[in-house]
C-alpha cells in the first residue's frame, strides 16, 4: 500500500474536468510525483481519466523547465536552433544540448 498527499488541484477548462498533483509515497520509501487528468461523473464522482509518474530524478529537471529565470534563456535556444536549421535547410534529428520552453498562444 502506498500513502498520498494531494498537492495542488488545478481546474479544467469545464467544471467536469481538473488535473490532480499528488505526491505518493511507497512502503519501502519510495516517493514520485504524478499529475492525474481526472473527470467528474455524477454517478461516480471523480474519477482518473490518465496518469504520468514523474520519478525522483526528473523532478529537479521540470523544476527548472518550468522556472520563469529559465525562460528566456530557453526560448532564445529554441530561436537559435529553429534558425540554423532554416538557414541551412538541413533536418537535424538530435536532440537538443538543454532543455526548451515552447511556447504557445493562449486559447480563446
Amino acid at each position: 500500500m502506498q500513502n498520498e498527499t494531494i498537492l495542488n488541484v488545478f481546474s479544467g477548462a469545464s467544471d467536469q474536468n481538473r488535473l490532480v498533483l499528488v505526491r505518493s509515497t511507497t512502503l519501502c520509501g519510495l516517493e514520485h510525483l504524478i499529475l492525474r487528468q481526472e473527470t467528474h461523473s455524477a454517478d461516480v464522482g471523480w474519477f482518473v481519466q490518465n496518469q504520468v509518474v514523474i520519478e525522483p530524478g526528473q523532478v529537479a529537471a521540470l523544476k527548472m523547465t518550468l522556472s520563469p529565470a529559465n525562460a528566456n534563456r530557453n526560448t532564445a535556444s529554441v530561436n537559435s536552433a529553429t534558425n540554423r536549421r532554416l538557414n541551412t535547410g538541413n533536418r537535424t534529428d538530435q536532440p537538443a544540448a538543454s532543455p526548451v520552453i515552447l511556447q504557445f498562444e493562449a486559447a480563446g
